[in-house]
């Protein structure tokens, strides 16, 4: 399970408390920075916490064949090399007419 994204919730969503009491409270805009400021920063610790105990509770999936992002497997043609098409192309004795298949 990827836990790389649970400090940062975790920080957000305590700085989104702090804002919403400290607007409620009517602080003053620097008063309300600095409360966000220490809010975010002890959120951030909070949220590196709780990822430790998680990662260390949650075994890690086994990963499959190491790939880049946006990488694919391709699976070669059994029938020959890519460059071969697979229209098939008959000439007509009689009429010389070319039929594509």
């Amino acid at each position: 399970m990827d836990t790389r994204k649970v400090p940062l919730t975790i920080m957000l969503l305590g700085a989104l408390v702090a804002c919403v009491v400290t607007y409620i409270y009517e602080y003053e805009l620097s008063e309300m920075l600095v409360v966000l400021f220490i809010s975010l920063v002890v959120f951030l610790i909070i949220g590196l916490i709780v990822q430790a105990i998680w990662n260390k509770f949650i075994p890690l999936p086994e990963e499959g064949p190491n790939l880049d992002e946006g990488e694919v497997i391709e699976k070669e043609s059994e029938e020959g090399s890519e460059g071969e098409s697979d229209t098939v192309e008959e000439e007509d004795e009689d009429m010389g007419v070319v039929e594509k298949q």
